[in-house]
């Protein structure tokens, strides 16, 4: 008996751990199917099944969930009514399209990759990212990023003579139509590797004059003329294998002009910040045949110097999912003596080269 009772209360304690998933999963559903806007008034579930042609007891299960999470208000006369402190940017014109992306790639990308893991480790295959399906889920929860790190990328760049500025998997382009507003005799261009995000990004940029959008590889893509003054690398490292990832710095070095800079916003592994959420991100990412490991702090330091760049401002801006923003800036080498060298033109140089430390 004592050992069927151990049993019983470690399964207990496993199914307590569970009730997280509950919250994400109901808003996951009333998004998709727009139930909580079915329930912006109280209701009662009969009527909704009616209105929708949802099933009753599916309906009615959901509604339950919603009531214990609080998504869901309990009313007289056995009616239901959205909460609008908890749900209210999943409601009406003012929903979020970001939030919605969000429980979106959680719920159909992140969680049954993870589920099957046993599979993938038995039978050492991997899911496919499908970039064509998925491509616009991940534009749009990428640029949640944006409103955290933009003010950074401003505050670096806005005492400097600027020509162009290049985002390499520039999504939907927010970031660009952002610094547009500031620069706006600033040549910018978006590349993106998925023709639907690209043609997204062009409609969202119509009427800004100086941004431009092409469909290209990020490790294939180059300037058509002169050099490049700003390149925003952010969220690529984890599409491009470890091994491959030096020869992508080295071709931006290629044609960065030598006081550039290169803006780099990624989730960084094994650092003292978030570290449940960047293992369970990068579990998702190798469990992918054409996704790989996120980098951690020493694979950075080592690109950074292997590929002649100076790295600095190493800093969280979403502690909670371990995200980084940080700077690199090419490294002046004099080949023969084989030491860096400030430069001695106008041009600011940023001549220290700060560790990253987890």
């Amino acid at each position: 008996m004592m050992n069927e009772w151990v049993t019983a209360m470690q399964a207990r304690k496993w199914m307590k751990k569970n009730e997280s998933f509950l919250p994400g999963w109901h808003a996951y559903v009333g998004a998709e199917l727009g139930l909580f806007d079915d329930f912006a008034k109280a209701k009662t579930i009969a009527d909704v099944s009616d209105e929708t042609g949802y099933p009753y007891d599916l309906l009615s299960s959901w509604v339950r969930v919603g009531v214990a999470v609080k998504h869901l208000k309990k009313r007289p006369n056995h009616r239901f009514r959205t909460s609008k402190k908890r749900c209210a940017s999943l409601m009406g014109d003012n929903a979020s399209t970001g939030v919605k992306a969000l429980l979106k790639e959680v719920m159909e990308l992140h969680m049954p990759t993870l589920l099957n893991y046993p599979d993938y480790m038995r039978t050492n295959q991997r899911a496919y990212f499908d970039h064509e399906r998925h491509g616009e889920v991940v534009a749009e929860t990428s640029a949640l990023l944006e409103n955290f790190s933009i003010n950074k990328i401003k505050k670096m760049i806005h005492d400097r003579e600027l020509d162009t500025i290049v985002d390499l998997g520039c999504g939907h382009g927010g970031y660009l139509r952002k610094l547009a507003e500031t620069y706006p005799n600033v040549q910018m261009i978006g590349v993106d590797l998925n023709q639907d995000v690209v043609e997204r990004a062009r409609e969202l940029a119509e009427g800004y004059p100086n941004l431009s959008f092409e469909v290209a590889d990020v490790m294939d893509w180059t300037p058509q003329e002169d050099g490049v003054d700003v390149i925003l690398l952010h969220n690529v490292f984890h599409y491009i294998q470890p091994n491959v990832r030096e020869q992508l710095l080295n071709h931006l070095y290629s044609y960065l002009n030598k006081d550039g800079l290169i803006s780099v916003v990624t989730p960084v592994n094994e650092t003292q910040h978030g570290e449940e959420f960047s293992s369970a991100f990068n579990s998702f990412f190798v469990a992918h045949s054409n996704l790989f490991a996120l980098p951690n702090t020493d694979e950075l330091n080592d690109l950074a110097e292997t590929c002649r760049f100076d790295l600095f401002d190493f800093d969280p801006i979403i502690k909670e999912g371990s995200w980084y923003t940080f700077w690199l800036t090419p490294s002046i080498r004099v080949k023969e003596i084989g030491r860096y060298q400030e430069d001695g033109g106008a041009g600011q140089r940023f001549t220290s080269n700060r560790q990253l430390t987890s």
